[in-house]
């Protein structure tokens, strides 16, 4: 086998060389530059030179000459394989110093083997001796012809400093962020871009890996995808948020690219992005946008539905709950009978709770909203919580000083409450603990918009259980009526549902802030009152709810027409009666024409409940008027049927709520002349 010393500064250029002479049956040495192929032959000869020309320390040509007085080398052929240019004097000066063939770089592979096979045959020339008369002129020539070659080689690499001092200047005024790592993803370099956006320097992030500017939540696989993509020769495209350096968060939109050598070998990466933040946050708000409307429109269809059945569910439980307290009247305190009834009666006030909470949740509840201070209301909650959570949950309170005041009704604020409560009690499996803090909160108008809310000063509520936490899966429902995850017959699924109605009634936000295995937060936000706390209006006692005044009740349903007769003639008030208006018209006629109250049901056939009333008052206007429905407050105002602030009770009501509120009405201070009826 024939031994061959390639002489190049490249090493590209003698990979390459070595990779085609090996697979064609030579044993290849290396060197450098003439000074280390010197040293090479001498520890053991070869039988061919190779070499590049323009080489440092010792080129080309003084290495052909001092080969030719070395005796390892003196009989070895000598070949010139050069990319760089080289002029007709040059190579007769090469041949002159005894270099036999003289090859291209840019010559395919199979030339330069043959050029190499006929080469190993080829006679050494005659080299120059020492004494030689023409040395003085071959070195002439030769330092001519090197002269040249840097000359131009100087011309080729001004123009490339100027080709990359433009592309720098190109990338440092470039508008996308860019970065350049190796392959192990480590920052190379980073353009003023990428400075102003992130923040970092570029000392501070060579070196680093894009890993720096993670965001706590960054999805950990992200990184693998796009190094596989890059690992597989693919460029990869994306969006991700990214941490700047002082902590905030901004979304990128990147193309990563992998660079190639010459050889199609990737040597680093190329991240291109821009800075998509704000186009984001439109996109985000957008998409929170049409969630809000497609819920608005699905609490819209429930609430249709929830107020259509209330109106026959509620008249059909005021039925049962006015008979059962009729014939608990009738009973004994000993009656084995009593046991019954309050069966039946709670059976109905689960009825009425149910409908009472999707008509919450569809935001069609009756509703007196007050300004409340909600520190006093769930300090004076804490018993019955605690009761609710049981001994082996410990409630903690933080409700923090001089809390603003929020206005919403107080009923469903306690009722909130304790459905929060009672969700955090069912997470948790034996002993474990619900907190619940109180804080002010001023929003500016961009964190309020992230939370679907204008910007100004709201109380937070937060309710944190150390519970099982909730399903991934289920988190996008948890709102909806009648999703529950718990077993059949332990939940309703109305809870949630009816919280996040009387959150929204109030103008407020709820939202699920943090879930897992340590538990779920949930995060009420309820706008600042405007006005100062009130009191909320005080019961009729027990002891006045009878009277003597004269009343004249319309109900078109003859059972619950009856029951109101009988339950108000229980409480000692005369009682005209009529199952539509025009015959209650005719009963006032023929039976006398005043009366003290309008007991009326809103929507009947023919004539509704106000168009009576505007009609009797024409003739009384002393009259007062309640109204009564089984439709919700929002459907009966929404129709036109009522003004939002006449005085209504809503079925089902036993018959104690229904005394206690016409005495609330007939003892209420002020003209009667103040129901809009009157300017009817």
């Amino acid at each position: 086998m024939t031994r061959v010393l390639i002489v190049d500064d490249e090493p590209e250029s003698r990979s390459r060389l070595r990779t085609l002479l090996q697979a064609h049956g030579h044993v290849v040495a290396e060197a450098s530059n003439g000074l280390d192929a010197l040293a090479v032959a001498r520890r053991e000869p070869v039988d061919l030179i190779v070499s590049d020309i323009l080489m440092p320390q010792m080129d080309g040509f003084a290495l052909c000459r001092a080969s030719r007085s070395e005796p390892a080398l003196a009989r070895a052929p000598f070949v010139f394989y050069t990319g760089s240019y080289a002029s007709a004097k040059d190579i007769a000066e090469a041949r002159r110093l005894g270099v036999t063939r003289f090859l291209v770089k840019s010559m395919a592979a199979e030339e330069v083997i043959r050029a190499i096979t006929e080469a190993l045959g080829d006679e050494p020339g005659q080299a120059t001796g020492p004494d030689d008369p023409g040395e003085t002129e071959s070195w002439r020539l030769y330092n001519e012809s090197l002269i040249k070659k840097l000359e131009h080689r100087n011309l080729e690499l001004s123009s490339e400093v100027r080709t990359l001092r433009a592309l720098t200047l190109a990338l440092e005024q470039l508008p996308a962020l860019v970065s350049l790592t190796d392959t192990r993803g480590r920052i190379e370099y980073v353009n003023a871009r990428f400075e102003a956006v992130t923040g970092f320097g570029r000392d501070q992030v060579r070196g680093q890996t894009h890993a720096l500017m993670r965001t706590s939540h960054a999805d950990a696989g992200l990184g693998f995808e796009i190094r596989a993509a890059l690992l597989a020769g693919q460029e990869w495209r994306g969006d991700f948020e990214q941490r700047r350096r002082d902590g905030t968060v901004f979304w990128e939109r990147a193309v990563i690219a992998p660079v190639r050598d010459e050889h199609g070998a990737v040597t680093h990466f190329l991240r291109l992005s821009e800075d998509i933040t704000e186009q984001k946050r439109e996109q985000l708000a957008r998409e929170a946008q049409e969630a809000q409307r497609r819920q608005a429109e699905r609490i819209d269809s429930v609430g249709r539905l929830a107020g259509g059945v209330a109106h026959d569910f509620n008249n059909l439980l005021t039925i049962v709950i006015g008979h059962a307290h009729l014939v608990l009247q009738q009973l004994g305190p000993t009656d084995p009978l009593r046991a019954d009834l309050g069966a039946v009666l709670d059976a109905a006030s689960r009825g009425a709770t149910i409908t009472r909470q999707l008509l919450t949740y569809a935001r069609r509840d009756v509703v007196h909203p007050l300004v409340l201070d909600v520190a006093h209301a769930i300090a004076a909650l804490s018993r019955t919580l605690q009761r609710l959570a049981g001994d082996e949950i410990r409630l903690g309170f933080s409700l923090g000083p001089d809390i603003w005041p929020v206005e919403i009704d107080p009923s469903q604020f306690d009722q909130m409450i304790v459905n929060l409560v009672a969700n955090g009690r069912d997470a948790i499996r034996g002993a474990g603990a619900i907190d619940i803090s109180l804080a002010n909160l001023s929003l500016s108008a961009a964190t309020a918009a992230s939370h679907g809310l204008p910007a100004g000063d709201y109380v937070a509520i937060r309710l944190t259980d150390s519970g099982r936490g909730i399903d991934p899966a289920a988190l996008p429902r948890i709102f909806e009526p009648f999703f529950t995850t718990k077993a059949p017959g332990e939940g309703t699924g109305l809870g949630l549902s009816s919280v996040m109605g009387t959150v929204e009634q109030a103008g407020g936000r709820i939202e699920v802030e943090r879930t897992g295995p340590g538990g779920t937060t949930f995060l009420v936000l309820l706008p600042r009152a405007s006005s100062r706390i009130v009191g909320a209006p005080r019961g009729v006692p027990s002891d006045t709810l009878e009277g003597s005044e004269r009343i004249l009740l319309v109900e078109d349903e003859p059972a619950v027409l009856d029951l109101m007769r009988r339950t108000l003639e229980s409480y000692g008030y005369t009682v005209l009666h009529a199952s539509t208006p025009d015959r209650a018209i005719k009963a006032l006629q023929e039976q006398g024409d005043r009366v003290d109250l309008l007991l009326t049901d809103v929507v009947m056939p023919v004539m509704n409940g106000r168009e009576l009333a505007a009609q009797l008052r024409r003739r009384d206007p002393s009259m007062r008027v309640l109204y009564m429905s089984g439709y919700s407050s929002d459907v009966v105002t929404e129709r036109g049927l009522l003004p939002a602030d006449v005085s209504l009770i809503t079925k089902p009501f036993s018959p104690t709520a229904l005394a206690a509120r016409v005495r609330q009405v007939l003892d209420a201070p002020g003209p009667a002349a103040s129901d809009p009826a009157s300017a009817t």
